[in-house]
């Protein structure tokens, strides 16, 4: 059993990239062997092009063909737009951490946050309120897309 939450976060910021896209982009990413691994189930998705979208939750759908493109890994020191993200999620998470109480001092949280339009939130943060949980998922298409990932984005790629 793999519990890697990698691919459910990778695939929120897709959702999220689709919603705020107007049209095709690409991703450029710092090297990482954790990207890495998802690099082949990232071309399948891009390459993948027949028409169809899954509902997943009350605000969160997943529509092929993506408008992804290309992603790619660079050495973030000769990338100024990765090295400027690294700035942004860093300045992020800390004040995440600050905001949760598991740390003090530092950005203020507030301030941080301030800086992000609420679209731009991806929201992870585990909730243990099923009920909340079953009525933000009811009538949604998240166990059909397992299955269709299973059978059209797993095992040997088709040429």
């Amino acid at each position: 059993m793999n519990t890697d939450a990698a691919l459910v976060v990778l695939q929120s910021l897709i959702n999220r990239m689709e919603v705020m896209a107007e049209s095709a982009y690409r991703v450029e990413h710092d090297q990482s062997k954790n990207l890495l691994t998802y690099h082949n189930l990232l071309q399948r998705f891009i390459d993948h092009d027949q028409e169809i979208e899954f509902h997943q939750t009350e605000i969160a759908s997943l529509k092929f063909p993506l408008k992804l493109a290309e992603v790619t890994q660079v050495d973030s020191k000769t990338s100024s737009a990765v090295q400027l993200a690294d700035v942004m999620i860093g300045a992020a998470i800390e004040a995440a951490t600050n905001l949760t109480g598991l740390r003090s001092g530092g950005l203020d949280p507030e301030a941080v946050m301030s800086l992000y339009a609420d679209n731009q939130y991806i929201h992870l943060i585990p909730s243990i309120d099923f009920e909340e949980q079953r009525r933000f998922r009811q009538g949604t298409q998240a166990s059909e897309l397992i299955d269709y990932f299973s059978a059209n984005c797993s095992g040997p790629r088709k040429s």
